[in-house]
């Protein structure tokens, strides 16, 4: 028997508690699910307060809160429990840097990853409503607004403040989803419109977040697919903001060829996505779990990229004077131009 302190012990308790990390999601997903860190925010309640307002169980309320305290979800006093600072700060709907749905995006694909050795023998991709556990409406507004959620909480202000826009007119958002980069560079640059080009789902999810922006006299929403679409030309600056991730290469490869003819002379293109841009510990963990989360979940020829491989697209496309711009958030940023007339 292997003794607490041991070798054997601690490589065995690795084990251990790799297996038991879906447990901590789970809370996480119930936890916002039943809303509880709206009901805390401003007023700390007992687990049989929590349990009334709820409806449910005060003995399986009372062990959940206890684990979403021990998990750093929660803090106890008194026998009252109240959100903690990452709970006040983050998943209290409402507040700009909420990212709860997003949370629950990820949790949506849970039964996917359950199967992960069935996908991987197969090397197929197993869309997360084809398994049962949510039904396609759901996960896909779950994914808009989470992705929405990333923006308001920090990736739309380092959009705005790694571009300099002044002086264009004229953005196209291929694969805007719910419009949120579109909504940032606009309220930032005042003469800037925008046409957002999607699905009809995102663009649902769309519609919603650009009437309630300062901008929404000058954003057009245009349903329609890339390839499929006549969105005009004219444009000075192009957004295609999380496509490449969950795309294949050949995709990629068109889409940037048809920004290419989107655009005028001496326009910009700004590839904002999960990429590999710098050799960081931190960044290759995740970019390295990425790349089979999405393989997993969206398609087989999807693929967390090399930063000079997308580089290399853009340029056969036609793009001049390549630029990657690493960002202390998740996304970092490849820009380009498009020649400028002889």
């Amino acid at each position: 028997m292997t003794q607490p302190g041991s070798p054997e012990y601690s490589g065995a308790e690795f084990v251990r508690e790799m297996a038991r990390n879906f447990w901590y999601s789970a809370i996480l997903r119930a936890a916002i699910k039943l809303d509880v860190f709206a009901l805390l925010e401003d007023n700390p309640l007992t687990h049989q307060q929590v349990a009334q307002s709820i409806g449910a169980s005060p003995r399986y309320t009372q062990s959940f809160l206890d684990c979403c305290a021990v998990l750093g979800l929660l803090q106890v006093s008194d026998g009252k429990f109240s959100n903690s600072p990452n709970a006040s700060g983050f998943l209290v709907k409402g507040k700009d840097s909420y990212v709860g749905d997003h949370a629950l995006h990820h949790t949506n694909t849970w039964a996917s990853w359950g199967r992960l050795d069935e996908v991987v023998r197969e090397g197929k991709t197993l869309l997360p409503f084809e398994t049962g556990f949510v039904d396609p409406d759901t996960y896909w507004n779950d994914y808009m607004i989470g992705q929405h959620n990333r923006a308001t909480s920090g990736q739309s202000r380092q959009l705005v403040r790694s571009l300099d826009l002044k002086d264009k007119r004229k953005l196209i958002d291929l694969g805007g989803g719910a419009a949120s980069y579109s909504i940032a560079l606009c309220e930032a640059n005042p003469q800037l419109k925008a046409v957002v080009i999607d699905q009809k789902e995102p663009l649902v999810v769309a519609k919603s977040f650009v009437e309630q922006s300062e901008s929404a006299d000058r954003i057009t929403l245009l349903e329609g697919s890339f390839f499929g679409t006549d969105f005009g030309t004219g444009y000075d600056v192009c957004l295609i903001s999380g496509v490449v991730l969950i795309s294949p290469e050949e995709d990629c490869r068109k889409l940037f060829k048809l920004a290419y003819d989107a655009l005028e002379p001496g326009g910009l293109v700004v590839v904002q996505d999960y990429m590999r841009l710098e050799d960081d510990p931190q960044r290759k963990r995740l970019d390295t779990l990425e790349d089979l989360y999405v393989l997993v979940v969206f398609n087989p020829g999807a693929g967390d990229r090399e930063g000079a491989e997308v580089t290399s697209w853009l340029e056969d496309a036609g793009f001049i004077n390549p630029k990657t711009v690493p960002l202390p958030t998740q996304l970092g940023l490849i820009t380009a131009e498009k020649p400028p007339a002889p």
